[in-house]
């Protein structure tokens, strides 16, 4: 099984479909396109979420983002 962690959405810009987020206690962002979206069409600042990293060509980048469900 992938490792999730946790995160928080700092901006979305839904026209271009990109974004960025925070890892949950640190400084380190990551982008994201909204292909990586699982279960919601889109996000907003703030949103808490659960993400996988993944390495590609350009660095690592959020992938399987989720929202942070209860439970």
């Amino acid at each position: 099984m992938t490792q999730t962690h946790p995160g928080r959405i700092i901006f979305y810009l839904p026209e271009r479909g990109t974004g960025y987020l925070r890892l949950e206690g640190t400084l380190e962002e990551f982008y994201f396109q909204r292909r990586h979206l699982r279960g919601v069409d889109a996000v907003k600042k703030g949103d808490l979420v659960r993400f996988v990293l993944r390495q590609g060509r350009q660095g690592y980048y959020a992938d399987e983002i989720e929202p942070a469900g209860v439970g």
